[in-house]
């Protein structure tokens, strides 16, 4: 069943709206995703405030191209768009959690990063870094170590002092 003008533009307007605002665009193929897995998708996206939109890919050329995305390649498959308002890493990882739980039917193609296209392996190595808040444990944890390695050795050096 082919899609009215009036949907065409309601749909372009939407992924322009998605991509003007959004930190990060994710490509993701869906096919072979069941309904109910693409439904948990989705609600797993919903908490964290992240928007999740399917659309044909010639709209979505279009829409690119009017951007200035010039670079995009083709993309394969059955896409959807997942567009991230926080921090980058977090579609990312969410995604990356749903596709190693399900193991199957969601694959990441690329997307939108930094005002440029990049590839799958990037969106991958995104969803590896940890939150903000590990880094800065990791951060506080690293910057206390010379702190304590120094009590430790005066330590030492006063029991030696003392036998």
């Amino acid at each position: 069943m082919p899609i009215t003008k009036a949907k065409k533009a309601s749909i372009i307007d939407e992924v322009n709206k998605l991509l003007d605002k959004a930190s990060i665009l994710v490509f993701v193929n869906f096919h072979g995703l069941s309904v109910a897995k693409e439904r948990r998708l989705r609600s797993q996206l919903r908490k964290s405030d992240i928007k999740y939109k399917v659309a044909k890919k010639s709209l979505l050329k279009r829409v690119l191209d009017q951007a200035g995305f010039t670079e995009v390649p083709k993309l394969e498959g059955e896409i959807g768009l997942v567009a991230g308002y926080g921090e980058a890493i977090e579609p990312p990882q969410i995604i990356a959690k749903f596709i190693k739980a399900e193991k199957e039917g969601l694959k990441i193609i690329g997307g939108i990063y930094e005002s440029k296209f990049v590839d799958d392996k990037i969106i991958k190595q995104l969803a590896s870094i940890p939150t903000r808040e590990v880094l800065l444990t990791q951060l506080a944890f690293i910057l206390t170590q010379p702190v304590a390695s120094f009590a430790r050795a005066l330590q030492e050096v006063s029991k030696k002092g003392q036998t």
